[in-house]
C-alpha cells in the first residue's frame, strides 16, 4: 500500500527551518499546517516520502489508533472517538494519493506538496 514515510534522516537541511526527528521509515500523518507527525514516536518531520508499505490497512489502523491513544484523542470505549479516528485514517491513507512512489513532499498550508528544494 501506498503511504507517505519520513523522507530523510536528523542530518538532512536544505534550509534552516528544516528538522526531522522522527524514526527512519515511519508512517506520517499530518501534525502541523508545516510540519507532519510520525504515528510510532509522535515527533515531527518537514518532508515525507511516498512509499510502497508492506503493511495491511488493520496495521496501519493500530498503529493510527495507538497515535491518538498517546495524545489523548482515543479512550477505548468512548463513543465520539470515531470522527477523529476516521478522520486520521482519512489522512494517513491519503497524504500518498495522487503522488508517485519515491516522491517527496513538504506540507504547505496544512496540504502535501511536492518538494522542488
Amino acid at each position: 500500500m501506498k503511504l507517505l514515510i519520513t523522507a530523510v534522516d536528523s542530518n538532512f537541511r536544505t534550509t534552516d527551518t528544516d528538522y526531522s526527528w522522527t524514526d527512519p521509515g515511519e508512517i506520517l500523518t499530518i501534525g502541523t499546517d508545516g510540519a507532519f507527525v510520525g504515528v510510532d514516536s509522535g515527533r515531527f518531520t518537514t518532508r515525507g516520502r511516498v512509499a510502497d508499505v508492506e503493511l495491511s490497512r488493520v496495521e496501519v489502523g493500530l498503529k493510527t489508533i495507538a497515535h491518538l491513544t498517546r495524545g489523548g484523542w482515543y479512550e477505548p470505549q468512548r463513543e465520539r472517538q470515531s470522527a477523529e479516528t476516521r478522520k486520521r485514517m482519512t489522512e494517513v491513507f491519503g497524504l500518498a494519493r495522487g503522488f508517485a512512489v519515491g516522491t517527496v513532499l513538504e506540507l504547505h498550508e496544512g496540504r502535501p506538496r511536492p518538494f522542488t528544494g
